[in-house]
């Protein structure tokens, strides 16, 4: 299987020293005992001489908070210096000259900078396991999580590569991935609230639809759904059948679906961004806009 040239240089530079391990092994530690503490805590507060389901939960939903938190803070800041950071190197135009497309670069670089965080995310599943010993969450749901957390960091990262791509200073581009990433956690929810307050005088029966466009909005709903059976009646969804069929799109659904197509689009604009060949073509026999022959 071919791999990204880019990929697999900044792979073996990061993995063959004993950083990577031993932030794996320090990180999956404090799971383990912010884990144990909630449910210790959680025991004491409810009188219990045993565990059960429901404090299992309450350390599924801690985990996942801090699985959540780690990802909004730290995607951006692995990306935002990928591209600005080999033209403060003067570094990007030996990259250019390669046979490497500029999405290949493009690419090779995301997935290199969120893969620490990626390879966090899947040596937890171990920690997120022991609720199964408990019961009250299926392997299925733990997949849908994960999954959503890969997509949120993906996303994240290519926030911050875009940014990265068309500022050469890597400060600015970390301020501006930052404050998107604000915008979508803080700015969608008062936009929204504007939004019901001036067109609906607070009726939740509708939703601005920029409100599914919110990371927490999508987290949020994740776990209502799997808490109460698919239930997620505090958010509503989106109908995909006729009007009364029932069926509807889960809000955190399309919070993935949006999440896709903005990376997706992102790291097209970023590639066509460092492509040296996108000057619009000039056609033979034209001199800085003049005919050879007439001048004009």
């Amino acid at each position: 299987m071919k791999i990204n040239p880019v990929l697999q240089k900044e792979m073996k530079i990061r993995m063959r020293g004993w950083r990577a391990a031993g932030m794996i092994g320090v990180y999956l530690i404090f799971l383990a005992l912010t884990a144990s503490f909630v449910m210790i805590i959680a025991r004491q507060d409810y009188y219990r001489s045993t565990l059960d389901s429901e404090l299992a939960m309450g350390s599924y939903i801690g985990l996942a908070v801090m699985q959540f938190v780690l990802i909004s803070f730290i995607a951006p800041a692995l990306t935002t210096g990928a591209i600005s950071g080999e033209r403060e190197k003067q570094t990007l135009d030996l990259l250019l000259c390669t046979r490497m497309t500029p999405f290949s670069i493009v690419i090779g670089k995301l997935f290199a900078s969120i893969s620490q965080i990626i390879l966090l995310i899947v040596a937890s599943l171990p920690i997120f396991s022991i609720v199964f010993l408990f019961g009250g969450i299926s392997f299925k749901e733990l997949l849908e999580l994960f999954g959503f957390f890969i997509i949120i960091a993906i996303t994240f990262g290519s926030i911050g590569i875009f940014y990265s791509c068309y500022f050469k200073r890597t400060t600015a581009a970390n301020v501006l991935a930052y404050g998107t990433i604000a915008f979508l956690y803080f700015g969608t929810i008062f936009l929204t609230l504007m939004y019901l307050s001036a067109v609906q005088d607070f009726d939740y029966k509708g939703v601005f639809p920029l409100l599914y466009s919110n990371p927490i909005i999508g987290f949020t709903s994740l776990l209502w759904s799997q808490f109460r059976g698919g239930s997620t009646n505090f958010i509503p969804g989106f109908s995909i059948g006729s009007q009364g069929s029932g069926n509807y799109l889960s809000p955190w659904l399309i919070n993935l679906i949006f999440n896709i197509v903005l990376s997706i689009s992102l790291l097209l604009l970023s590639a066509n961004k460092i492509n040296p060949l996108k000057s619009k073509f000039k056609p033979k026999g034209r001199i800085n806009g003049a005919d050879k022959q007439t001048g004009k």
